[in-house]
């Protein structure tokens, strides 16, 4: 039993210590975050980048002029001292209502990072293989749901 919870510790990915994401980060993200940047949303922040999604190019050009204040103020918020880069990803309204579903591109823009993420830390090769397949498919927006009634 033992050395079947070694190899499950050794195998199965752990998101990195550092990963803030969710309310905690909406929270911190509101906080700081200006007043004409209010549809930008914080996606998650892991590594000294956090992740954030523009609706258009106006916002996330917007939201590239207004970096260097916005590093300030969200490096002396507690669990972001470590930030050194914004990246910014940016999806269109049309292309989120061609897909059929406003949140559907977004959750796949963070899937993939996040599976991308866990590659890099799994010390299993096939599991790192399958998860770099994952991110990429994700990535590409190529996942099609293959259970047919």
């Amino acid at each position: 039993m033992q050395a079947i919870v070694r190899i499950l510790d050794r195998s199965l990915p752990r998101p990195p210590a550092d990963l803030i994401q969710g309310p905690a980060l909406g929270a911190l993200w509101a906080r700081c975050r200006p007043e004409g940047l209010r549809a930008v949303e914080a996606l998650f922040y892991c590594r000294g980048r956090l992740f954030v999604v523009a609706p258009g190019s106006a916002q996330a050009a917007r939201l590239r002029q207004e970096t260097p204040d916005l590093l300030v103020r969200l490096r002396a918020e507690p669990g972001l001292g470590a930030l050194r880069e914004i990246v910014v990803r940016r999806v269109g309204w049309e292309v989120a209502r061609s897909r059929g579903s406003e949140g559907r591109p977004v959750r796949s823009a963070v899937g993939s990072r996040c599976f991308e993420s866990l590659a890099e830390v799994v010390c299993d090769a096939p599991l790192k293989a399958s998860l770099t397949r994952l991110a990429s498919a994700l990535a590409s927006g190529s996942t099609e749901d293959t259970r047919r009634a």
